[in-house]
């Protein structure tokens, strides 16, 4: 296996990947969280199998694996459990990730956990963002995504790819997003949908978010839900498990053509929203596995940098406010006594985003 600096040199030549990979027979990502992230990976796992003979393996926390069982591009999928006893349960990932024998790994999360994992991979190569906290743990470090692509704004599918693109794998073309996506599933969300007179094609909205920064009203939800189902379209409504209240505040607003579906796992979601016809929610990790199904999208955007989680690869209508504190960390409001960038996005906005969609 190459030195850290040869490896350096084969990126900026943009050598095959062979180039940097001899030697290396097993490559392992270690993503750990968030539904968005992992979606957004994905076409790095595509890039990674280009290299022919690479045998792929990735870490990932549960229930976020769901995104990526039977994905084509991982050969070994390692699952943090949720536990009590977080130690044991990433001891138990530790041991299954030596007797994969990576050669390679690529921390993607960059938090102290991955870090570590990634540490005690026992792999000879391990790389990582420069800009992670925990660099002492890797060997090579990746330089800013914007100095790889050349460009200021990166979005984070090319984040994803840039340790790839640094390495010299040929990420052109960019591939698309993968989901999961279980025939059964489908069947079984027909079925669920016909129980509640819903036959045919319906606009799916999700209105759950992370922070109150993402989090559009409740009230405006249901006003748009309301003015689209009387001009005919159906309109059902979901959300994540954990967050059933902002489902219920909706509800209280909608009329009695709007459909309501209960939370669904991530599985129940990708099959539900395979069926839609278009798909409106706030910047979250459903929107992206929505846009891996190639669904249109209307996102209506808090607090986060819409130039860098915007929809991927399908037609969108991105509905955002323009306050010069955009973007922000979004925890909680910085500025003011409540989230106005997310708030004073009007309901006749997204309505008209939705109908020139459809």
């Amino acid at each position: 296996m190459g030195s850290t600096k040869s490896m350096s040199t084969s990126s900026d030549q943009g050598l095959h990947p062979m180039s940097v990979t001899v030697g290396m027979s097993r490559l392992l990502f270690v993503r750990l969280r968030s539904l968005g992230d992992t979606v957004l990976m994905t076409p790095a796992l595509a890039v990674a199998k280009r290299c022919p003979g690479l045998q792929v393996g990735v870490v990932i926390e549960e229930p976020f694996h769901e995104v990526l069982v039977d994905n084509p591009h991982i050969d070994q999928l390692f699952v943090i459990r949720q536990s009590r006893n977080k130690l044991f349960a990433r001891l138990q990932a530790l041991r299954a990730i030596r007797s994969f024998r990576p050669d390679g790994v690529i921390d993607l999360h960059g938090g102290s956990t991955s870090a570590l994992l990634s540490r005690l991979s026992r792999a000879a190569m391990r790389i990582g963002y420069a800009q992670n906290r925990h660099t002492r743990f890797y060997t090579e470090e990746v330089p800013h995504s914007s100095r790889i692509w050349g460009k200021e704004r990166v979005h984070t599918v090319e984040h994803q790819l840039s340790p790839l693109k640094h390495l010299g794998f040929p990420v052109d073309p960019v591939p698309p997003l993968h989901a999961r996506l279980s025939s059964d599933d489908v069947v079984e969300v027909r079925g669920m949908l016909g129980k509640l007179g819903v036959t045919g094609e319906f606009i799916l909205i999700h209105p759950g978010a992370a922070f109150a920064t993402k989090q559009w009203e409740a009230q405006r939800f249901s006003e748009l839900a309301n003015q689209l189902a009387e001009q005919g379209y159906p309109v059902v409504f979901t959300i994540g498990p954990g967050e059933t209240s902002v489902l219920e505040a909706v509800h209280k607003g909608c009329v009695a053509a709007v459909r309501f579906v209960d939370p669904q796992s991530i599985r129940k979601f990708s099959a539900l929203a395979s069926l839609c016809r278009l798909y409106i929610g706030n910047d979250t990790g459903t929107t992206h596995i929505a846009a891996a199904l190639g669904k249109k999208i209307a996102v209506i955007f808090g607090s986060s940098d819409s130039s860098v989680w915007h929809p991927w690869g399908v037609p969108y209508r991105m509905l955002r406010s323009d306050l010069p504190c955009i973007p922000c960390p979004g925890y909680y409001c910085l500025h003011y006594d409540e989230p106005r960038c997310i708030r004073s996005i009007e309901v006749s906005t997204v309505l008209e985003a939705v109908l020139t969609l459809l």
